[in-house]
């Protein structure tokens, strides 16, 4: 049970969020995989409400446009919290017009049970099982919630009705390995046992 633990302690605190990618295919055998493993998580009352849309190729051009709209839907936030960095700005804006050129795109969404809160933190869970498996697998990812802001165009894209986008997460194999950000663990539990 030990060995356990270790290993996923060692995959959660090494995972990161790639915004760079290599030139090459994801196979499909993997996608297959984390897809099956993010299917495994907790949803409320059992209803497993998500859907997943994965998308390459010629298509994820055009939803690249698209999703490079949603930037400036998401700038006001980033100039409140990076305005003393503004490479911070500049890399996000590059990202969400190149989404650094991941070869794939994975679009999260819940069919609504009219529990809008539940439906989105079921599919959030799905989502961590997700990039977690990716990374098992030597796969980046990175969980874009930006793209929610262009929802209906890309719902146009993909063909889709009577869902509700949570996320966009870019998967395929990191050309860099990112730094580690800091952790603030410092007053974010009280303990009332």
């Amino acid at each position: 049970m030990e060995n356990h633990f270790q290993c996923l302690e060692k995959i959660i605190k090494e995972r990161r969020s790639h915004r760079i990618y290599e030139d090459r295919e994801v196979e499909r055998e993997k996608l297959e995989k984390i897809l099956e493993l993010a299917m495994w998580a907790p949803s409320a009352m059992n209803r497993q409400q998500w859907f997943f849309v994965v998308v390459g190729g010629e298509r994820l051009k055009t939803l690249k446009e698209i999703i490079s709209k949603s930037f400036d839907k998401i700038l006001p936030r980033l100039e409140k919290f990076y305005s003393n960095n503004p490479k911070v700005i500049s890399f996000t804006k590059q990202f969400f017009q190149t989404l650094g050129n991941a070869p794939v795109v994975i679009f999260a969404y819940y069919t609504p049970t009219g529990d809008d809160y539940s439906d989105v933190q079921s599919v959030s869970a799905a989502i961590q099982n997700l990039i977690l498996a990716a990374h098992t697998l030597g796969l980046g990812t990175c969980w874009m919630t930006g793209p929610v802001h262009v929802e209906k165009e890309i719902n146009e894209v993909l063909g889709i009705k009577d869902k509700k986008l949570v996320a966009a997460i870019t998967v395929g194999y990191p050309a860099k390995k990112p730094p580690t950000p800091p952790r603030n663990f410092e007053g974010k539990v009280v303990w009332m046992l």
